[in-house]
């Protein structure tokens, strides 16, 4: 027994320096994300005029989405831009869709010649553009998954720039506009921003001017976490050069550099993060400058998981294909030929990320077995507890912060809320994230390669699909004003 309470205090130990190191990585990010936040702010205020800017093709790659599809081309067509065109790729869907898409855009078959150097992707049936605006072009395609939809849109787009936005987010009409200004610097070659997470991102489209905070506590929850995880570490990654991981949801790249290295990958969980890998793979290792950056400005709301067993599908796949990743490029960890991806980007990872779900489990099952065991007091115990929870609450809090320098669009309420919640995540939220994080891990080990698409949440509070066209629904709102 005195061998056993030895061994548990000591693992106790070890996890409890795991948490505290990877803390303290997150501390150290914040004076980075502050700058990162603050450069960007300054660079928008010393711009004068309004400069050329380049084409943008805008793909949603869409499966099923006969529910948001046109909310989602709504936003999507309200940008604030001077030159864009939306591409819509059916992939393969088995609803009402592409008749939702034809009743409401007036569709009919054009003409379309694939380039000379295209992306290889599943059949496509037929291309199609809108009577009512001729910025929409639809693709019909056969079911390949996300990535060979977003590069089917790659090979449809006329544009230097494609962005891939996922078919339940509904941008800003500034999305377009804030997100192409750091393409000024030519060795920028792809972006990412923070979305809001809500309950139903349609209703983002009729509260604009304020930033959208969902009462829900599971979203609530889940609004903090993108919060922090865009505010507090992408910020700080994209300050240091490695910034791993783009949202799907909102991710921009020139269109050369995606043909250039061959699209999509199909053969991992999802798209986004090991695509992100690969750009920073081939440029190191080539030696070409280049940047892939995070700015701290809300584009626009995306669709978060209202039931406990939908968040654990989701967050399970993101650690698929964090592990699948990681493994996959582990050449890289610690090699100074990949500067600071390889020396700080990749470690980072495998602390924060890939270690995360043994070293939680662990520190979970250790400290009520040493009280049990003698080996620690409850009262230690608890001020452990509240040590963790007090440190997350200050992290979450000063990535508040930094998101709300930014614009001022957060009520009062709304902050003094999410706020007080942060504390309490350790013991409510982390625990859901734990088990996803779990079960991700086994399904990794078993090569499990599911997409698991939650249901789409019901709402009730969204108004009636106008009939007007975005453009008459801007000139009745300033009739109206």
């Amino acid at each position: 027994m005195t061998g056993l309470r030895e061994a548990l205090f000591w693992m106790l130990v070890l996890c409890l320096s795991y948490l505290v190191l990877v803390t303290s990585l997150y501390m150290l990010q914040l004076p980075l994300a502050f700058a990162e936040q603050r450069r960007r702010k300054r660079e928008r205020e010393a711009r004068s005029g309004v400069p050329v800017r380049p084409g943008v093709s805008i793909v949603v790659a869409a499966y099923n989405e006969e529910a948001t599809i046109v909310a989602t081309l709504n936003a999507c067509l309200e940008q604030l831009y001077p030159r864009f065109e939306v591409i819509v790729v059916n992939d393969g869907s088995t609803d009402r869709m592409m008749d939702v898409l034809r009743s409401r855009f007036e569709l009919e078959p054009c003409m379309w010649h694939p380039p000379a150097v295209a992306l290889e992707t599943r059949l496509i049936r037929n291309v199609y553009r809108s009577k009512i605006d001729p910025r929409i072009i639809v693709v019909d395609k056969a079911n390949g998954g996300k990535a060979d939809a977003l590069n089917c849109g790659a090979n449809v787009a006329r544009e230097p720039y494609v962005v891939g936005v996922d078919a339940d987010t509904v941008l800003s009409d500034v999305a377009l506009a804030r997100g192409m200004e750091p393409f000024d610097d030519p060795d920028v070659v792809g972006l990412t921003s923070y979305l809001s997470i809500t309950g139903s991102p349609r209703r983002a489209r009729f509260l604009r001017g304020a930033k959208l905070v969902d009462r829900s506590l599971l979203i609530s929850f889940q609004h903090l976490d993108y919060v922090r995880s865009f505010h507090n570490s992408r910020l700080a990654w994209s300050r240091l050069n490695y910034m791993l991981c783009t949202n799907g949801a909102f991710q921009i790249w020139r269109r050369e550099v995606m043909i250039e290295l061959g699209g999509f990958s199909s053969d991992f969980t999802c798209e986004d993060i090991e695509f992100t890998f690969r750009v920073h793979e081939h440029f190191r290792r080539v030696g070409l400058p280049y940047r892939v950056v995070c700015i701290p400005d809300e584009v626009g709301a995306t669709e978060g998981p209202q039931r406990a067993r939908s968040l654990i599908a989701q967050r399970a796949r993101w650690q698929r294909v964090i592990l699948e990743t990681f493994w996959h490029y582990r050449y890289m960890l610690g090699r100074r030929r990949y500067g600071t991806v390889g020396l700080l980007g990749m470690p980072f990872y495998l602390f924060s990320e890939v270690l995360a779900p043994v070293f939680e489990q662990l520190a979970i099952a250790m400290l009520p077995l040493a009280v049990v065991a003698h080996r620690l007091s409850w009262h230690a115990a608890l001020l452990v507890m509240g040590a963790i929870a007090l440190s997350n609450g200050v992290l979450t809090t000063a990535a508040l912060a930094i998101a709300d320098q930014g614009d001022r669009s957060y009520r009062k309420r709304d902050l003094a809320r999410l706020a007080a919640l942060a504390p309490l995540e350790l013991f409510w939220y982390r625990p859901i994230l734990t088990w996803a994080r779990i079960k991700g891990t086994w399904g990794w080990i078993r090569g499990d390669r599911g997409w698991d698409k939650f249901e789409r949440n019901v709402t009730t509070a969204v108004p009636p699909a106008s009939t007007e066209t975005p453009q008459q629904s801007r000139v009745t709102a300033v009739i109206s004003a």
